[in-house]
């Protein structure tokens, strides 16, 4: 009976903490405006540090990318134990593969066919 009862205490345990781990990422992701340093495509690189070229994730599940004086907007959601964001058009293959996220720094890429997108983005 003591074997079950930690046995459970320490699933719960776990599960609690991959929630709450899933709750930090989405806030990090949803704190605020991410500005869109540079955007590399193969091997060409190019630079948007000093553009106005954002990305914003809502807490809602909306998302708002502004780059080149262009705009789109669409629905998002984290996929894939919180390594992938999912746009809702379906484009970019299986999603946006987040490589680092933390308060001030966002870099992930995407694959379409052979080739590989990376974008890093700033608080």
């Amino acid at each position: 009976m003591k074997k079950l009862v930690l046995l459970v205490f320490g699933f719960l345990s776990l599960t609690s903490l991959s929630f709450s781990q899933e709750n930090i990422q989405k806030d990090v992701l949803t704190s605020g405006k991410w500005k869109v340093e540079s955007i590399q495509i193969g091997e060409e690189t190019q630079d948007y540090s000093e553009s106005n070229s954002w990305m914003v994730f809502s807490a809602d599940g909306q998302y708002k990318v502004v780059m080149d004086h262009g705009e789109k907007q669409g629905n998002w959601k984290l996929g894939s134990k919180n390594k992938i964001i999912k746009l809702g058009e379906g484009n970019l293959g299986d999603g946006l593969a987040i490589k680092l996220l933390n308060n001030k720094e966002l870099l992930f890429s995407a694959t379409e066919g052979d080739i590989v997108y990376t974008m890093k983005l700033r608080k």
